[in-house]
C-alpha cells in the first residue's frame, strides 16, 4: 500500500499526542499525515489546516475506507484503542497505536488475532525505547542481573480522562506500561511473576494509584518496579532507573538523560543524553511499511506491558504472587 516508496497516513485522535506525531512525520520525506479524525470536527480540520491534509473528518470509517491511505495512527483514549485497531486491521491498513495496546489481555489478545490474521503490521509507540541512554545501558549491561525503574509523577488530576478507570485506567496502568516494557527492553528476557504492594491510597476514582512490584524474569533476574503519582522526586526526577551486573551499576537519572557508570576498580563515568523517542518511533513505523520488515515494537510487546502491571495490581490486590507468562501458554 505504500506506493513509490511513500506512506500516505491518516490520524485518528487530534490531541496533544496526534499532534506531536503529525510533527514528528512532517520531518521524514517517505511518509505524509493527509487525513485527519477526531469526535471534534474543529480539532480535526486545525491539525488538517496546520499540517497541510486533504480532508478533515468525525468518521474514522471515512479513513479506513480510503485506498490511498497505507496507514493509520491511533492516538484516541486508551479504552478505544482495541476496537480502531481490529477495525484499521480488517480495512488492511498497518497501524501505529499509542500505548498502552489496550487496558484489558483480552483485547490485547483480540488486537494481536487481528493482526496475525490479516498480516498488517501494527507498531506500538513505546518512545522511551528510543531513549539514547536507555540504549547505551542495554549496550553497556547486555546480561544484567539486577534492574530497578521508577516513574514517579505528581499528582494526577481526579478529572482528567486518563485518570478515569474505564477510559485510562489511571497511571499504575497508563505510565506503567512504558516502565514495564522498559524492564522487559533491558532484561532482553519475558517474566515469570510478580509480587506487589500498593492500591488506591488517595485517588477517588479507585484507579490504583501508587504500586511497588518485584518480577522474576527469565534466567532468574530480578527487577523491581516504583510506580504512582505521589509526588515527583527531586533528586531522581521522575524517571529513574539503575541496572547492575556483576561489577558495574549504571544509574540513569534527570529523565533517564544522565547517565552515571561505575565500573569496579575504575573512576565512574558520566554520559549526557536527551529524551528521543517520537521521530525515530514514526522512522522505524513506516521503513517496516516500506522495506516490508517486521515492526521493531509489536502487538507482543504491547500485550506484555498491558498483562505486567496487571498482574501486578492483581498482586497488591490479593497478596499473592502472580503469574505472567504462564498465562500466555495457557490462552
Amino acid at each position: 500500500m505504500a506506493q513509490d516508496g511513500f506512506v500516505k497516513a491518516a490520524l485518528i485522535g487530534c490531541g496533544r499526542l496526534g499532534r506531536t506525531h503529525c510533527e514528528q512525520l512532517a520531518r521524514l520525506d517517505n511518509a505524509a499525515m493527509v487525513a485527519f479524525c477526531d469526535v471534534s470536527e474543529d480539532a480535526a480540520t486545525a491539525l488538517c489546516e496546520q499540517f497541510g491534509g486533504d480532508y478533515a473528518t468525525t468518521e474514522a470509517e471515512r479513513v479506513l475506507a480510503d485506498d490511498d491511505i497505507a496507514a493509520v495512527y491511533i492516538c484516541t483514549p486508551h479504552d478505544s484503542h482495541a476496537e480502531l485497531c481490529i477495525r484499521a486491521a480488517e480495512a488492511g491498513k498497518h497501524i501505529l497505536v499509542e500505548k498502552p495496546l489496550a487496558l484489558t489481555v483480552e483485547d490485547c489478545q483480540a488486537v494481536g488475532a487481528a493482526v496475525e490474521r490479516t498480516g498488517v503490521k501494527l507498531f506500538t509507540a513505546f518512545k522511551m525505547r528510543y531513549y539514547e541512554l536507555i540504549l547505551k545501558a542495554r549496550e553497556i549491561v547486555p546480561e544484567p542481573i539486577m534492574i530497578t525503574m521508577q516513574m514517579m509523577d505528581n499528582p494526577w488530576g481526579p478529572n482528567i480522562w486518563a485518570n478515569d478507570p474505564v477510559m485510562g485506567g489511571g497511571n499504575v496502568i497508563s505510565q506503567g506500561c512504558h516502565s514495564c516494557d522498559i524492564l522487559r527492553f533491558v532484561a532482553r528476557r519475558d517474566p515469570i511473576e510478580v509480587f506487589a504492594v500498593g492500591g488506591n491510597y488517595y485517588q477517588p476514582s479507585g484507579v490504583t494509584d501508587n504500586l511497588c512490584a518485584t518480577f522474576r524474569f527469565e534466567g532468574n533476574i530480578a527487577a523491581s518496579w516504583v510506580q504512582g503519582d505521589a509526588g515527583c522526586p527531586a533528586h531522581t526526577s521522575k524517571f529513574f532507573m539503575q541496572v547492575f551486573a556483576e561489577g558495574i551499576s549504571v544509574t540513569l537519572h534527570n529523565r533517564l538523560c544522565t547517565m552515571v557508570v561505575c565500573e569496579h576498580g575504575k573512576q565512574p563515568e558520566v554520559f549526557e543524553g536527551c529524551e528521543t523517542g517520537f521521530l525515530e518511533e514514526n522512522r522505524a513505523f513506516i521503513e517496516c511499511i516500506i522495506e516490508d520488515t517486521p515492526p521493531t515494537i509489536d502487538h507482543i510487546d504491547g500485550l506484555m506491558a498491558t498483562l505486567m502491571p496487571l498482574q501486578a495490581i492483581a498482586s497488591a490486590r490479593d497478596g499473592e504472587p502472580k503469574p505472567i507468562k504462564a498465562l500466555l501458554t495457557m490462552a
